[in-house]
């Protein structure tokens, strides 16, 4: 018996270029699982496969390998119609003749419900949804984030055991993106339903996620808990993409229990802690990962590289900076600075580190 309500298992897709008539290959041998009630985000740059992973578990691509399993079935053979899952598509893709309710009550219509039925429910999702009141409006009459909350009654009036999100919140603007985000996530730890959500900004997946897993050409580069793909890396691409991050080349000297002992390019000793189980070699090269926001000015020669700053914005509550060092540059971000002596542009600093917040990766 698996742990996982929705089970992805060796998942392959493959798409005929029409130009060459070869083969591409968009999911490489996919598998995941995603435990009941959790939200899990398939994150990652346009192209790396997500979306297309993601219309595979809904019925909406066919496989060309692989088991996609909801509830320990097998549902590779069901069209969309038939399985038990529910998506809010990129677009909405609301019905621009029918209002609010209409739009909404439309999948349990199909479903033959009752009208007094459909009438409850309707009006009980519309509530948590916090639409009460519009039912009569049409979608040109509705805000952005008013229609991306239609999209998302929609598809949880017919109370599908797995719902699936495909960036619904790309076409929102900055400000109501961040406010939806932190609704959507109420939402769905309220109702408490399995979700799958595709995006490729990395401070939403954060927010939202229980598990993010990370993809890259089709591949599945992490599978982990927002903390630990951040604490944690699992390479440079998984380090680079989550946040931002610097690197600097190092060799390993020493390794105990958990922490390893680096010898930068610098000439600087660092010992820095490691995920347990993760397998380094004495003098193996590495990447050790910098996070801009956990260093520190220090006066030249006290940190563990010295640089010239080469830029410096001041917003109020941060101040971005770039030092030019030897080994590259490297970004360095000042949370809450008031009241901070900032170095000025052109002046020579040293960097220090808060060695809780570095990790390190293989070279490569």
């Amino acid at each position: 018996m698996t742990e996982y309500y929705v089970e992805v298992r060796n998942l392959v897709k493959d798409f005929k270029d029409s130009s060459s008539g070869s083969f591409i290959r968009a999911v490489n041998n996919v598998s995941f699982g995603v435990k009941k009630g959790q939200l899990m985000t398939l994150l990652g740059p346009s192209g790396c496969g997500k979306t297309t992973t993601l219309r595979l578990i809904g019925g909406f691509e066919i496989a060309t390998s692989g088991d996609v399993l909801i509830d320990g079935t097998v549902v590779n053979d069901q069209p969309p119609n038939k399985r038990p899952t529910a998506m809010v598509f990129q677009s909405y893709a609301l019905f621009p003749h029918m209002n609010v309710y209409e739009n909404v009550a439309y999948g349990l219509k199909n479903r033959k419900l009752s009208t007094q039925e459909i009438k409850k429910r309707v009006s009980e999702m519309l509530s948590i949804v916090g639409l009460s009141g519009l039912e009569k409006r049409y979608p040109s009459q509705l805000s952005g984030g008013q229609q991306q909350r239609v999209a998302l009654a929609r598809a949880l009036v017919v109370q599908p055991k797995v719902l699936l999100l495909d960036e619904p919140l790309s076409n929102l603007d900055a400000k109501l993106r961040e406010q939806m985000r932190i609704e959507l996530k109420k939402i769905q730890s309220n109702l408490g339903i399995t979700s799958i959500y595709v995006t490729h900004d990395q401070l939403e997946a954060m927010t939202l996620s229980d598990v993010i897993i990370v993809m890259k050409d089709g591949v599945v580069m992490q599978q982990d808990s927002p903390e630990m793909v951040y604490r944690y890396p699992a390479n440079k691409f998984v380090a680079g993409f989550i946040g931002k991050a610097n690197f600097l080349e190092a060799s390993v000297v020493g390794i105990e229990q958990n922490r390893c002992k680096l010898k930068l390019i610098s000439g600087a000793d660092m010992v820095v802690g490691i995920r347990e189980g993760t397998r380094f070699t004495i003098q193996e090269k590495v990447y050790l990962v910098l996070r801009p926001e956990a260093a520190r000015f220090v006066k030249p020669n006290q940190g563990i590289v010295n640089g010239m700053v080469i830029t410096r914005i001041y917003t109020g509550a941060n101040a971005f900076f770039e030092v030019k060092t030897d080994y590259g540059i490297l970004s360095v971000e000042i949370q809450n600075p008031t009241h901070m002596d900032l170095p000025e542009y052109g002046e020579t600093v040293g960097l220090v580190y808060d060695t809780a917040t570095l990790s390190v990766v293989k070279y490569e």
